[in-house]
């Protein structure tokens, strides 16, 4: 299970992309990723640099909501737990009731450990978002002419 954000960057660039920048960060080389990916970057249409900041807009919030929710999941799981055991059901439906719901909360767990300490896929994501804004820069600057 990857985290939002490294699929996001597996979604634009591919799987080979995102390894191959995954072992630049660390080695310390991140302008190497930064020109790669503006490089990459600049060959797309305005319109294309548009859909990819949609895209980054909705992956980063996606990656915030599954951290917020995470508290209202526990909650719900532990009052899952507390009401199953306070039902009084027999043993042969609560031990099941209690592993299915043990094993989404797991789901859940492990997801949001994978988007909450994706360290490398924020540090990729970064320098994807700086290129982009360059980029998007550098398109609305050439539409006004030039001015600043």
């Amino acid at each position: 299970m990857k985290s939002v954000l490294g699929k996001l960057i597996q979604q634009e660039f591919g799987r080979e992309c995102y390894e191959i920048y995954a072992e630049k960060l660390e080695q310390k080389e991140s302008m190497d990723i930064f020109c790669d990916i503006y490089e990459k970057l600049c060959s797309k249409s305005p319109a294309h640099l548009n859909l990819a900041l949609k895209n980054l807009l909705d992956s980063v919030q996606v990656s915030i909501r599954i951290s917020r929710n995470f508290l209202y999941i526990t909650i719900g799981y532990l009052m899952a737990l507390v009401v199953l055991f306070l039902l009084g059901t027999a043993s042969v439906i609560l031990y099941p009731a209690v592993a299915a719901v043990s094993v989404c909360y797991g789901y859940k767990w492990v997801e949001f450990m994978r988007n909450r300490y994706c360290d490398r896929d924020v540090r990729i994501v970064l320098i994807y978002k700086i290129a982009l804004f360059h980029l998007l820069e550098e398109n609305c600057l050439q539409k006004e002419g030039g001015k600043v």
